[in-house]
């Protein structure tokens, strides 16, 4: 058997360095966190967790008949990723900072709402659906925009649905008050916020698990795409 893929931590920051310098959307999304976690973890093979995500996808479209409409395909995505594969939050041990290596979540199929969506994200990019993040406060959840309306998706739950007035009772609890959605709320994230997000999660995370290196090298990474 071959060794290990090993990448020294230097190299994977300088890849991500390179990879933070370019344009990044729900298409490379899923890569932009896998490197993020190759640092930390630097015997994972990125193009290998890709080519999962893209079985994922290619599991959905064969479910896709070829004139059904473009909201059967956002059923089949979630027939694959909640009910086969079981992709769920963890609730139990939600600031475990394996929750945000992206890696784990695919190994495990149990994750923290922005990593998750970046697994729904990148199935959602190859299978045609227009999709985006939408980074709430304290959660982080999908929508989907078809001809006629647009569908609002959590991952961390199971991929269930949610109405508009679900999604101002997440924001009210997360702030502790009672708000009026804006379409700031609603708004489409860039790929390079979402990425930001899982790094200062990760440095967060990392700080309260009393890991001070870790912890700066998350927020390094973070200035790399500010820098950007």
């Amino acid at each position: 058997m071959a060794d290990p893929l090993f990448i020294h931590p230097a190299a994977a920051r300088q890849q991500f360095a390179e990879f933070a310098a370019g344009e990044i959307d729900n298409g490379n999304l899923a890569r932009g966190a896998l490197l993020i976690a190759l640092e930390d973890h630097p015997q994972i093979d990125v193009d290998s967790y890709l080519r999962k995500l893209d079985d994922l996808a290619d599991r959905v479209l064969r479910r896709c008949g070829p004139a059904e409409p473009a909201i059967f395909r956002l059923g089949h995505l979630h027939a694959e990723m909640f009910d086969v594969d079981g992709y769920r939050g963890n609730s139990e041990n939600y600031y475990d900072p394996r929750n945000a290596y992206l890696h784990e979540v695919i190994d495990h199929k149990l994750g923290i709402p922005i990593t998750l969506s970046i697994v729904f994200l990148h199935v959602a990019s190859r299978i045609g659906l227009n999709a985006f993040g939408v980074g709430l406060p304290a959660h982080y959840i999908v929508k989907v925009q078809f001809e006629l309306n647009e569908v609002y998706v959590d991952p961390f739950y199971g991929g269930t649905t949610l109405t508009l007035a679900e999604i101002a009772q997440l924001v009210a609890t997360a702030s502790g008050q009672a708000v009026r959605l804006t379409s700031e709320h609603l708004r489409a994230w860039g790929g390079r916020e979402t990425l930001a997000r899982v790094l200062a999660n990760l440095q967060n995370m990392w700080a309260n698990a009393g890991e001070a290196r870790k912890s700066l090298a998350a927020r390094e990474r973070l200035a790399l795409l500010a820098e950007s």
